[in-house]
């Protein structure tokens, strides 16, 4: 057994807590364990399997009949007891009348329309349409809109356990970074991933986690699809929205569309134009880190390098620090100076 203070400093402000995260699918008011859509199907669901029973032990009674006799005309035990096979000899007292089947009639249409109602009720509980549950749409929707229209009603009925999950994310980050915060007191090598997706190992202490903020880098999976992602790039495409003032597409937006659509190395061109996007970041992460401004490659594509190292400057990941920003600027008149250079020799 342990006795004493919690060891982990994994709630806010330092202080300590249980390292656990609930994570409910609907919330529960006045508990601490939450609800499921489950529990408000089950009522639904008994209400189903009443309605199925009933409606087979109606077709069983059509199926095997109803056998009516005199009485006193035939021995109603052995009837009862071997029923009326195919082929058998039914024998009956002399003079009285012979057994007949009854008309157990057809199936009631309400059996059917209460099992229609049933199911529209679990639809509308689970939040499950025939769209998302079947794989299928229904018949008499054909328009591409109303499909769609369907498609984001399910995702709204699944927003509030979707935000739940989120939710619960968000609060294991942050107890993870500050874990890392009160134990990595020692440097520690830390695999992570960059803006454009690209991996870096980098190496901190406890000291250099100084916010425990968390946000999500993408957007709610049940609303923003990779479909409709590509869908509404070729929109911007076609209005023209990310033309320059030149009316033509940049070198920098043409692959981070091309990154979109998914096409990552579709052409060699583009290879080039991340190689430069990938080099300025790093070069951003070297003047961050200290030193003199860097000097400019020939090789540079000094419009995405200066686009680059402004960005940077503009972003929450510049800390503001006068050194790194006068060691930023002097490369970017670097990259401008060679720029105007290389203008020049090309209309020579």
């Amino acid at each position: 057994t342990y006795v004493g203070e919690l060891p982990y400093e994994n709630g806010e402000e330092g202080k300590r807590k249980f390292p656990f995260v609930r994570q409910v699918s609907l919330d529960n008011t006045g508990a601490f364990f939450g609800a499921s859509v489950v529990e408000r199907c089950i009522p639904v669901q008994r209400a189903y399997n009443a309605v199925k029973n009933r409606k087979l032990e109606f077709l069983n009674r059509i199926a095997m009949g109803v056998l009516a006799v005199e009485d006193g005309s035939v021995d109603t035990e052995q009837l009862a007891d071997e029923g009326l096979c195919p082929g058998k000899i039914l024998v009956y007292r002399q003079g009285s009348t012979p057994p007949v089947m009854m008309n157990a009639g057809s199936v009631p249409a309400d059996f059917q329309r209460e099992e229609d109602r049933l199911l529209q009720e679990f639809t509308m509980i689970s939040g499950v349409s025939e769209v998302m549950g079947y794989s299928r749409v229904p018949e008499n929707v054909t328009s591409g809109t109303a499909i769609s229209l369907i498609i984001e009603q399910d995702d709204t009925r699944m927003s509030i356990t979707a935000n739940n999950l989120r939710a619960a994310i968000l609060e294991i980050g942050k107890q993870i970074l500050r874990l890392y915060k009160q134990f990595a007191t020692t440097r520690r090598l830390k695999r992570i991933a960059g803006e454009n997706g690209e991996v870096d190992l980098v190496y901190f202490t406890g000291n250099d986690l100084t916010s425990d903020d968390i946000a999500f880098d993408t957007e709610n999976d049940l609303s923003d699809t990779a479909a409709s992602r590509r869908s509404m790039v070729m929109q911007i495409l076609s209005m023209g929205l990310l033309n320059d003032e030149n009316g033509t597409l940049s070198p920098r937006n043409k692959a981070r569309v091309l990154e979109i659509l998914g096409f990552g190395n579709w052409e060699s061109s583009k290879d080039i134009e991340e190689l430069n996007i990938k080099k300025a970041m790093r070069e951003n992460l070297k003047m961050k880190d200290g030193g003199e401004a860097l000097v400019p490659d020939e090789t540079d594509e000094h419009s995405i390098h200066i686009a680059e190292h402004t960005k940077f400057i503009l972003s929450q990941e510049y800390d503001g620090a006068c050194d790194v920003k006068s060691r930023v600027l002097e490369h970017i008149t670097l990259h401008r100076q060679a720029q105007e250079m290389a203008n020049q020799i090309k209309n020579v």
